[in-house]
């Protein structure tokens, strides 16, 4: 069960696809490994150091308080799946971090919005991401649910929870107010959001907002390619992918005038 990804919460399993795609595009290759875990499995894991003596501490969350955020499904573990130091082989590979790229992939998963155990003073877990809206603890999922089975019950199913988007910057969001002719102060309200224009391949394909949009989706994971100007094919289908994470429906690969894509885009609808 501890390498069950299904088990997880939809939005973080949308997350991690979504790392992974990112990671990708940096040269960065990874895979999971623990996922959800049991009361049992993690007592386990606290024993470690303490009545079991084959290792030092790994572990301060003690599975019978519900202390660990993977017994709530909100945490995921990573391991690296390259050949780092050149033997031809990966998996001696999978926790050397003498080239840093667990503080590599800790960047770009806090860029799209997921916590970095790397950034925790006790007990620093670097292959540790998870789901920050409760915090990075468990005590507000125990005062608010009590047990994880009561949390796991108030789960959307997968395919209807969209994902969290961070916000772009306002440097990004006055370039973009400069190509639609909009005020440029670097707020998006009512008058950026009117301005803006419907793009696809047939329409406004090569206006100079596009080189804006390909940049936004590049930075939220997904893959533009070369940031062109130009709405062709990749372009769509990276705007497709987003829109089916965001449960747009029906996710055609075009932006409508001042509709949900571009909400999202703008950083006003971030989930």
């Amino acid at each position: 069960m501890a390498r069950d990804i299904t088990k997880l919460h939809p939005e973080l399993q949308k997350k991690w696809e979504q790392l992974v795609r990112k990671c990708k595009e940096q040269g960065l290759c990874i895979k999971y490994s623990e996922c959800l875990r049991t009361k049992e499995e993690q007592d386990a894991l606290y024993a470690k150091g303490r009545t079991d003596k084959s290792s030092g501490i790994v572990t301060n969350a003690r599975g019978s308080s519900y202390s660990s955020q993977h017994q709530w499904g909100i945490a995921i573990d990573f391991y690296l799946d390259m050949d780092i130091d050149g033997d031809g082989q990966k998996s001696d590979d999978a926790f050397n971090d003498s080239k840093k790229y667990f503080s590599k992939v800790g960047k770009i998963a806090k860029s799209i919005g997921l916590g970095w155990g790397g950034d925790w003073k006790s007990i620093v877990d670097t292959p540790h991401l998870y789901l920050p809206q409760w915090g990075s603890t468990t005590t507000k999922l125990k005062s608010q649910y009590g047990t994880p089975e009561k949390f796991f019950k108030t789960w959307k199913k997968t395919n209807s929870v969209s994902i969290t988007f961070e916000k772009p910057s306002s440097a990004w969001v006055k370039e973009v107010q400069k190509s639609i002719g909009a005020k440029v102060d670097g707020i998006v309200g009512t008058e950026t959001l009117s301005k803006t224009i419907k793009l696809s391949k047939k329409t406004n394909s090569r206006h100079k907002v596009v080189k804006q949009v390909q940049s936004r989706l590049n930075d939220l994971g997904y893959n533009c390619g070369s940031v062109d100007g130009i709405y062709g094919t990749k372009t769509a289908n990276a705007v497709k992918a987003m829109q089916k994470d965001a449960n747009i429906n029906p996710a055609e690969g075009w932006i409508g005038k001042g509709q949900v894509t571009w909400k999202i885009l703008l950083g006003l609808k971030t989930e």
